[in-house]
């Protein structure tokens, strides 16, 4: 099978992050198919490996959930594969099925699945195999053509508001307010492409409205762009908003409003949202922060960030800035699952990649990305390691737009074959 088949081959295993036991399996059982020894990790990280291996190939085998994912029915139309209403998963998916298709090619390489990456590099922050090769190339790039050398550094933000509840006007009525089936996006890829985030829309229309809150719940992970957000509101009239975009309706509810309000509705609203810096050397977003997700429940509201960076002392900053935000609105905020910037670096082994996809390109640039990538993790855990990070065209991972240029795929599948060749010439 190739790459592609293999990659059909699993769309119905669930592999949502934190529910990826089935791919797991899958993944073990294919590579003892192969001939492969597969270890797996308190992490459930996956290594496998035959004989001495000359290159690590590397991806992580969780995906983004949302609509009808895990239930994942794909289909192509015009040279691009995707998804029925649901993630497509092929981040990290195509890479991981790159891998098993190399097993059945090659027996001097080893491979690493890693898990719950999705959720915050949990998988390589925690992984207790060691590595045997010296080169590794992760396969969760997504653009063809480029050589990923470096990324930008991450952390998860969040503020938690004990709230209390207060009896509602009785001459007031209650109004259902949403929007929903915007386009979503990946926080850090798309974070400079201007997507509308549904809950930044919601807060800044309901500022403006005369009206309690009795909830108010958004977005979807925290790594995505939110596509939708609802609230229950309490009002003396009807509201009526600017955005087209939400939809209000009159509903029977019977509950107490937040006594906070309008702290939290001021929080949201007041928050900059997106691009915060730009790197003019590597001309790309040097930091950012994402506005992910809102929940609130019978006594908590929680609001949840993700803060990107290729500089870690701005990294630091915006992390506590936000802290700082977030407290001056009565949240308790914390800062968690924070991963390091790779820095760009050009190594031998960079240039020995470049080489192999020369052969299929007039140009191939070195690059960093605003996104987190593995490679640094594994580089500060084997500092004999070199890595380099290549992939296929992916466009709008993280949302229900997700699809994979097929073509690009063979030619990936045929870029890594060069470089283990490439390697063995040595």
């Amino acid at each position: 099978m190739d790459t592609i088949e293999i990659f059909k081959s699993f769309a119905k295993v669930p592999r949502c992050s934190f529910e990826a036991s089935k791919m797991r399996d899958f993944i073990v059982s294919f590579a003892a198919s192969c001939g492969y020894e597969a270890k797996i990790d308190k992490a459930d990280n996956i290594l496998c490996q035959n004989k001495k291996p000359l290159l690590c190939l590397q991806s992580h085998y969780d995906m983004v959930c949302l609509g009808d994912a895990p239930n994942v029915e794909m289909y192509e139309k015009e040279g691009w594969i995707r998804a029925k209403n649901s993630t497509l998963g092929a981040d990290n998916g195509i890479g991981v099925a790159l891998m098993l298709n190399m097993m059945q090619k090659f027996d001097d390489i080893e491979l690493l699945f890693t898990s719950d990456e999705e959720v915050g590099l949990i998988g390589a922050n925690s992984l207790e195999h060691q590595l045997t090769a010296r080169y590794l190339l992760n396969l969760d790039s997504e653009q063809e053509g480029v050589i990923v050398i470096g990324c930008a550094g991450g952390a998860e933000i969040s503020g938690c508001m004990k709230i209390q509840r207060e009896s509602a006007k009785s001459n007031f009525k209650t109004y259902e307010i949403s929007i929903k089936d915007l386009d979503g996006g990946h926080s850090g890829l798309d974070i400079d492409k201007n997507i509308p985030n549904a809950i930044k829309i919601l807060a800044d229309e309901l500022k403006s409205a005369q009206c309690d809150i009795v909830s108010i719940n958004g977005g979807e992970r925290i790594n995505s762009i939110p596509k939708a957000a609802k609230a229950v509101i309490y009002a003396s009239k009807e509201i009526k908003f600017k955005n087209s975009a939400l939809h209000v309706k009159e509903i029977e509810y019977e509950s107490a409003v937040l006594t906070d309000s309008k702290k939290i509705i001021d929080a949201l609203a007041s928050f900059k949202q997106g691009v915060r810096s730009y790197n003019d050397k590597l001309k790309m977003t040097e930091s950012s922060i994402n506005l992910s997700t809102i929940k609130t429940d019978a006594n908590s509201a929680q609001v949840d960030f993700f803060a990107r960076s290729m500089n870690k002392n701005e990294l630091k900053y915006l992390c506590q800035e936000t802290v700082d935000f977030l407290n001056s609105f009565g949240f308790k905020a914390e800062i968690k699952n924070c991963s390091l910037p790779w820095q760009p670096t050009i190594t031998p082994f960079a240039k020995k990649v470049q080489k192999a996809a020369l052969k299929f390109f007039d140009n191939v640039p070195f690059q960093a990305v605003h996104a987190g990538l593995e490679c640094g993790i594994f580089e500060n855990k084997n500092h004999f390691l070199q890595t380099v990070s290549i992939g296929p065209n992916i466009h709008f991972p993280h949302s229900l737009r997700e699809r994979c240029d097929i073509a690009s795929v063979e030619r990936l599948e045929q870029i890594t074959e060069e470089i283990i060749l490439e390697l063995r010439r040595k």
